[in-house]
């Protein structure tokens, strides 16, 4: 392996728009070099997890790392988030929706560029915008193509070399930032769906990574040699059982029994997995898509309120109704990222979590019409408001935002102290983080209408 780098001028990366320089951190970019092997099946693909698999074809590649590290007190953990696909461009979502935990707590970050599209082109959203114009509106342009005199070098193989791209981007990393102790796997979406593959393929030949995050992962997971029908989500592919390092996967309602169709490879808690379903939460959200990009933890809770307003048009796109406006992904990955990070480090596992309720493949609701079971939070068990996972039809990307319906009338009158009790409650459960609560705190108060007629953010 070649690593070269810190490549100058401005990298290329839908991120966050407020400078890094001013929560003490740094962004680079490095380029990295070698010989990527493929791997094919010598058993099986079954749904237990357990794949039997060889070394099979060798080729070379260039690719590159874009690198979020503090400029002092590096805790030593580093975050490598094998960057989304689906657009066409790398996106980052799992820095996205738990940057400002990395951020507190002085983790570095990482995103790979590990697949095919986004260097060269051809992603799964752009095969979909040809029966569907609507998902134009999600494409972004290839590096090759947004900065071809930046990225004239970069060459990849083809998605059958993706995984040991990864694993080598992992390796690369302990010596390219001096103090890295524990590496932590994350991704989501497509990337959920690699990783699941990476850990039942890839990473019993050896794995740089002490621990997964696996995000938002469809039943089906990624085939070694390509990604093939991007319709082909649902199916009943678990984690391996004998997994080395530990492995958390953490699904929206979208994710469950909506888009992703992963209800099929669900799989009981051990003492190397956990399963977190969470209650009225999308696969994306208004924090992903509105408030994140901006979110340096400087915004009052009025301008972090205001920025996840629910918006029927996200994308530039005018979606059926209001995307989904809960917080909870957002808080609660944070607390997956810390929890897992203990777990690697030997310590406790983190809280088991009960399944969403599921009767004849649909969610079960209460009263107000949000699901019932699964991971619990104050937006949940004192609503302003219908958090969906699902809800919005007419297809195109509308289809991963799910929904807010404000619910009538005005909130009771001991609103606050409900939400204050309800946040505490999941806090001890172990699902959020006490340093997020006084944020947490002052939304409920920024975002509690003063009367029927305002709609809950």
């Amino acid at each position: 392996m070649e690593l070269s780098g810190p490549v100058a001028g401005q990298t290329n990366l839908i991120s966050t728009f407020f400078p890094l320089a001013d929560v003490g951190y740094v962004a680079e970019e490095y380029f990295l070099s070698g010989t990527a092997g493929s791997y094919r099946l010598t058993g099986p693909a079954g749904d237990d997890g357990e794949w039997a698999t060889e070394p099979d074809g060798l080729a070379p590649f260039t690719t590159r790392l874009v690198v979020y590290r503090p400029v002092e007190g590096y805790s030593g953990t580093a975050v490598v988030e094998w960057l989304n696909a689906s657009s066409g461009a790398d996106t980052p979502p799992i820095w996205l929706l738990a940057h400002r935990h990395l951020l507190r707590a002085r983790m570095a970050w990482i995103g790979v560029s590990a697949q095919y599209a986004p260097i060269h082109g051809g992603s799964v959203m752009a095969a979909a915008a040809q029966e569907d114009d609507t998902w134009n509106s999600v494409l972004l342009p290839p590096l090759k193509q947004a900065d071809p005199v930046r990225y004239a070098d970069l060459s990849h193989p083809g998605d059958a070399y993706c995984y040991d791209i990864y694993r080598q981007a992992g390796a690369v990393i302990r010596t390219l930032l001096a103090g890295t102790r524990q590496l932590l796997a994350a991704g989501q979406s497509q990337s959920a769906a690699t990783l699941v593959t990476f850990v039942n393929a890839i990473a019993p030949h050896g794995s740089p990574y002490d621990a997964y995050l696996i995000d938002g992962r469809p039943g089906r997971p990624a085939t070694l040699a390509d990604f093939g029908d991007p319709d082909a989500l649902d199916g009943g592919t678990r984690v391996r059982a004998d997994s080395t390092a530990p492995v958390l996967v953490l699904q929206t309602e979208t994710d469950v029994v909506g888009l992703m169709r992963s209800i099929g490879s669900r799989q009981p808690d051990s003492d190397r997995f956990r399963l977190w379903e969470l209650a009225g939460a999308a696969h994306a959200d208004s924090y992903t898509v509105g408030a994140s990009f901006t979110d340096s933890g400087s915004l009052t809770a009025e301008e972090l309120a205001e920025r996840m307003a629910p918006r029927r048009n996200p994308l530039g796109v005018e979606f059926p109704e209001p995307i989904n406006s809960g917080p909870q992904h957002h808080y609660v990955v944070q607390q997956a990222i810390a929890a897992l990070c203990h777990w690697a480090d030997g310590g406790p596992a983190p809280a088991q979590a009960d399944r969403l309720t599921v009767s004849a493949g649909e969610l079960v609701l209460d009263v107000h019409g949000n699901a019932l079971g699964g991971i619990r939070t104050p937006w949940m068990d004192v609503p302003l408001a219908v958090l969906s996972g699902l809800g919005q039809d007419g297809g195109g990307p509308a289809i991963m935002f799910g929904c807010t319906r404000p619910l009538p009338g005005p909130p009771p009158d001991n609103y606050l102290a409900a939400f204050r009790a309800a946040t505490d409650k999941t806090v001890t459960a172990g699902f959020l983080l006490a340093e997020d609560v006084p944020e947490i705190l002052a939304l409920a108060a920024a975002n509690q209408p003063s009367s029927p007629e305002h709609a809950p953010r």
